[in-house]
């Protein structure tokens, strides 16, 4: 796909997902004139597009979904308090996947939770890990971002439910493909505009690439299906229920904060070019890397590295 885009001489690639962006970097990287790639991905995940924010290549930038397993797990704890093991599904293949579960490893470890891990390769695969974390005793699923998790969701809610595990996954929006509870941002439509603007500014010459950091965008909320926490039969706490924004019951939202309906209510409009020029050049001078910013950001990795 890559090869093919490059053999009609794009002047730019737009990638989305770990993979492909990954792939996309190390292709071009090889170029002795790189096609600039801009991209939608997690890009720390073990050095996929990036080091850091502005410690990239040069022909590189992009944006990237806030994401926190420590948040996860804080809401994980609101529904069950005294939880002492938790299962994970990975994809072996990703390097979100693998990265993903140690990242869960990590936060669980922190709080003295017992996690067990089932790699797999293929969706065909989904079935048999889940029962390998039943047998281990787990209370509930943690899932990390990446490309199986993702589209086998609903696979995985329905095993879940006919072996009784409530599901999270670190994405708000990820209630409305089954989870029982998504407790993460969910900036897929702002990620989408975010991009526009570097690719806009890019093709105008009106930033340099290799001085333009990599965004984060997305707050975190949480989000419960209620629909599937009875399949499970499992009652969502008190806790959780006040801190979601929207609950899925019977099919349909029955509950959704007036601020996501308002960000819902603006997606799709156009907004003339002169109304939005300050806005957008504004959010891409945050984004500007400094002299005194790469270093600083290396010098965090090279001590991190040891």
């Amino acid at each position: 796909m890559l090869e093919d885009a490059l053999d009609k001489e794009v002047d730019v690639l737009i990638t989305h997902g770990a993979t492909v962006t990954q792939a996309a970097v190390h292709i071009t990287s090889e170029m002795d004139m790189p096609t600039p790639v801009i991209f939608v991905s997690t890009p720390y995940e073990g050095g996929i597009a990036a080091e850091a924010a502005c410690v990239k290549p040069d022909h590189v930038a992009g944006v990237s979904a806030a994401l926190s397993y420590d948040y996860a797990f804080s809401v994980l704890l609101m529904q069950d308090p005294d939880i002492e093991r938790v299962g994970v599904i990975h994809s072996t293949g990703d390097a979100s996947g693998r990265y993903g579960a140690q990242q869960i490893m990590e936060s669980a470890e922190s709080l003295g939770i017992k996690i067990h891990t089932a790699g797999v390769v293929a969706l065909s695969d989904l079935r048999l890990a889940a029962n390998s974390l039943v047998d281990a005793g787990v209370g509930a699923l943690m899932l990390p971002l990446d490309s199986i998790t993702s589209s086998g969701l609903p696979v995985i809610t329905e095993i879940a439910s006919e072996i009784g595990l409530p599901v999270f996954y670190p994405s708000f929006s990820a209630i409305y493909y089954g989870a029982t509870i998504g407790a993460g941002s969910s900036p897929m439509y702002a990620n989408g505009v975010n991009l526009g603007r570097i690719l806009t500014a890019h093709l105008n010459g009106d930033v340099d690439l290799a001085r333009l950091g990599i965004g984060t965008t997305g707050d975190f909320y949480v989000g419960v299906n209620l629909d599937s926490a009875e399949a499970q039969g499992v009652d969502i706490s008190e806790a959780v229920m006040d801190e979601a924004i929207a609950v899925i019951e019977s099919g349909g939202t029955t509950k959704l904060d007036p601020g996501v309906l308002a960000a819902i209510a603006r997606r799709g409009k156009i907004i003339p070019l002169e109304q939005r020029q300050a806005d957008d050049q504004a959010w891409l001078a945050t984004l500007h890397c400094t002299d005194e910013m790469i270093a600083e950001q290396q010098a965090a990795l090279d001590a991190a590295s040891g």
